[in-house]
């Protein structure tokens, strides 16, 4: 919970500050970034190459790719984030972390444009890796400044509308960039997107900032001020060494928390299944009930944009409403990938036709969307406060790596030799009761570790040095007595 020192940090941001004026902030900001997911994904923007008879059109049409190139273009923007987000992590330590989104976003809005004026393949892929780096920053501060700001009655809820966002976000892409592309052409689409964002970043970087509950007074300093404290290459190396070795501390110490370590474990193998089903579920679909590409696209494309949006509420509405406790929300997870893993396999295995196959499946997906925000949650809670930007931007790292790149190639790889759908997509919706399994032991953690909410900054500060690395996994009597 805020403390009353954060309460007069809140008060003294005059003018533009509400904690619901940030949440709709971050949420138009979310939206666009997730629209983007959807344009470079859009038929319209990406397009098609030309033959003898119809000539190309879209990116691959105009650069001449091949579907192997394309693939590339929707997945780039992952070696920025990668590589980028624990670095906006840890300068949230030293840098206002307001100062930073806009300073990330900034680039996100330079790069997209650069999307747009692009001139071939390697530029394009340039600009779509730096579009993560922009997205790094806002990944891993939003959700702490959220948390730290909505009402503790509605904390959970809260997180849910930031991220229901992203199915949002993704299918308004599609459409956006379908109907700007014909019209205006693909280039367009992009340089639209970045016009939009612009407003946004000017005001991040230009209004009253606010600040994330646990940092100390430096880090209020803007990024210039930073940048000018460090003249020269002996600064700036011993400052490379010191980062490297303040995250690497940082690492050890979130890892010695298992309530953290067992949520991120199952949102991995959570992640690694909806990212599976996204890319290969509807040719499963196509497949297994007889039907046209573009009827798979939109009936799995229309369930998964409504059991997202309505799923991610449920999940933070459910927690808000049972308590918003660690143990809760790890019951909901466990609960939810449980539930949904048997229904998926029912869908899929048992179902004869697309009228038999849409109710489960929509019900399986409900279920396991439901776990966003109550996840999220528990990464927020179960470490110190002043880790949570380093704690999120972890989680997009691990997720991502062992999640959602290499799944579709491994469900790919099990149905050329299987050949059958239906036991391809059994034997992958497995890892979701894996990950009940995961959640339930998080769950059995949670009774002896900390909330952190409930920790005063000195409470705080002196957990964290608990859980250095030469303590054990788990705290003693009087390390407990602390929550």
């Amino acid at each position: 919970m805020p403390s009353e020192e954060d309460d007069s940090r809140i008060a003294s941001n005059k003018g533009w500050f509400t904690p619901a004026r940030l949440l709709w902030l971050f949420c138009a900001m979310n939206m666009l970034v997730y629209m983007d997911r959807g344009v470079i994904s859009s038929n319209g923007v990406n397009g098609a190459r030309g033959d003898e008879r119809s000539p190309g059109y879209g990116i691959q049409g105009d650069f001449e790719l091949s579907l192997t190139q394309i693939g590339y273009l929707p997945a780039a923007f992952l070696v920025g984030l990668l590589v980028s987000s624990p670095i906006f992590a840890e300068a949230s330590k030293h840098v206002n972390a307001f100062r930073l989104i806009a300073l990330g976003l900034g680039v996100w809005t330079l790069s997209t444009a650069g999307c747009g004026i692009s001139v071939g393949f390697w530029s394009l892929i340039i600009c779509r890796m730096f579009v993560g780096v922009g997205e790094a920053s806002f990944v891993a501060l939003a959700s702490p400044f959220i948390d730290d700001n909505a009402p503790p009655q509605s904390k959970t809820r809260w997180l849910a509308t930031f991220y229901l966002c992203i199915p949002v976000g993704y299918a308004l892409g599609y459409i956006f960039g379908g109907v700007v592309a014909g019209p205006l052409g693909w280039r367009a689409a992009f340089l639209l997107e970045a016009a939009a964002m612009a407003p946004f970043v000017a005001f991040c970087a230009l209004a009253p900032p606010i600040h994330l509950r646990g940092m100390s007074k430096e880090a209020d300093r803007s990024p210039a001020a930073v940048a000018a404290d460090m003249k020269g290459p002996r600064e700036w190396g011993t400052g490379l060494v010191g980062a490297v070795k303040e995250a690497a501390s940082d690492l050890v110490t979130v890892c010695r928390h298992p309530v953290y370590v067992c949520t991120i474990g199952g949102q991995t193998l959570y992640t690694a299944f909806i990212g599976a089903i996204a890319y290969l579920g509807p040719k499963a679909g196509r497949d297994v009930f007889g039907i046209s590409g573009e009827t798979a696209d939109l009936v799995f494309g229309a369930v998964t944009v409504l059991t997202g949006v309505f799923g991610t509420l449920a999940g933070g509405v459910l927690l808000d409403r049972m308590g918003s406790t660690m143990g809760n929300a790890l019951t909901i997870c466990a609960a939810g990938m449980a539930f949904g893993a048997v229904l998926i396999i029912l869908a899929f295995g048992v179902t004869t036709s697309l009228l038999g196959f849409v109710p489960p499946f929509a019900a399986g997906q409900f279920a396991i969307f439901g776990i966003q925000a109550p996840n999220t949650a528990v990464v927020l809670w179960s470490v110190p406060a002043r880790l949570r930007p380093f704690a999120m931007s972890l989680q997009v790292i691990v997720i991502h790596v062992l999640g959602d790149v290499p799944s579709p190639v491994i469900l790919g790889w099990l149905q050329e030799r299987l050949q059958n759908w239906r036991i391809s997509i059994g034997i992958s919706a497995l890892l979701l009761l894996l990950g009940a399994l995961v959640f339930y032991l998080g769950k059995y953690f949670s009774s002896r570790e900390p909330d952190y909410r409930t920790l005063s900054e000195f409470e705080d500060a002196e957990a964290a040095r608990d859980a250095e690395p030469e303590t054990p996994l788990l705290r003693d009597a009087d390390g407990a007595s602390h929550m």
